[in-house]
């Protein structure tokens, strides 16, 4: 199925009072969380819904006590690219899984001095 390249496009806007940038957060975040189930099935996805759910709110709620407004309107606009791109099918599928690496792969993500490296062999 071939896609437009503005389906999901969105003008970027400058946000001018904090509650504009709110209802714009918002927004992008609910169409992340309704796109959820496509994300899943595009990318052929091996982990639980809620998953997928809960690590967009870790990424929204990492950029919550943002206050500059013109620093709030460059993370809209990146965020409405991000949207884009995933839902479009535009990322590859390690695009994608880079999000969840560590909760799938704890153990290759832990902090390994260099006798554990030694021991593996890969000094």
């Amino acid at each position: 199925m071939p896609t437009k390249a503005t389906h999901l496009a969105r003008t970027t806007k400058i946000i001018k009072t904090p509650q504009e940038a709110r209802a714009e957060a918002i927004h992008l975040y609910r169409r992340f969380l309704r796109a959820a189930p496509t994300i899943l099935r595009l990318y052929q996805m091996d982990v639980p819904l809620a998953m997928i759910r809960s690590k967009l709110r870790q990424e929204f709620e990492r950029q919550r006590f943002v206050r500059s407004l013109p620093v709030i309107s460059v993370l809209l606009a990146k965020g409405n690219m991000e949207y884009q791109e995933t839902v479009n099918f535009w990322k590859q599928k390690a695009q994608i899984f880079k999000y969840f690496s560590q909760e799938e792969y704890p153990e290759r993500y832990a902090r390994k001095g260099f006798v554990d490296k030694f021991l593996e062999g890969t000094a």
